[in-house]
């Protein structure tokens, strides 16, 4: 795929980020992500990865709530049904244990290639696991919500981006570990 210019105008701000450029938005708009999470926790990041250019993104939400996006004639939105077809990314916020279920149905989905799990619970933690077929199980139920949830929920979407525009080659598995707003990232094998 080839950027027009318009494509070019539109994301310029991010192609020139290094490690980006025109391939990584190529790359984006060519993208299929799955969205999941309750609508509250996902409105934000919804909104972002739209703004982003990311081709083509399903969302399967915890409970029926209406969601305002930004329009973007190059991101199909949808909401996912029963099947679900090869996704590049599963990107899912857990803010609920309705949420942490759906995270558990996806974490071991061989269509998903790769995964990062937010949970917005105390004291928060993101998981990247870009090879989502060795994902395991989500860890238990869901506690109380964290005060940096927003912040975690954005984190977690900002690496999502960087996964699907090859921000690094062969990028690790890795956990980040929130205190508040301070993380901590642990690379795991």
């Amino acid at each position: 795929m080839t950027l027009t210019d318009a494509q070019i105008d539109r994301y310029s701000r991010q192609i020139i980020v290094p490690h980006i450029g025109g391939r990584g938005q190529e790359r984006l708009l060519a993208a299929r992500i799955l969205l999941c999470g309750d609508a509250r926790d996902i409105e934000a990041p919804l909104a972002y990865l739209v703004g982003a250019g990311v081709g083509s993104i399903s969302l399967k939400l915890s409970a029926d709530h209406p969601l305002f996006t930004e329009k973007n004639a190059d991101v199909s939105v949808t909401i996912a049904d029963g099947s679900m077809s090869r996704v590049d990314l599963a990107l899912v916020i857990i803010g609920s244990d309705a949420a942490r279920k759906i995270a558990d149905e996806i974490a071991n989905d061989s269509d998903v290639r790769a995964l990062v799990v937010a949970r917005l619970d105390s004291p928060g933690k993101i998981l990247v696991i870009p090879d989502a077929h060795r994902a395991g199980t989500i860890d238990a139920g869901f506690g109380t919500r964290a005060e940096a949830a927003d912040f975690i929920a954005m984190v977690a979407t900002a690496e999502a981006f960087k996964l699907i525009a090859g921000h690094a080659e062969n990028p690790p598995r890795a956990t980040i570990e929130f205190d508040g707003y301070a993380t901590r990232v642990r690379v795991n094998p």
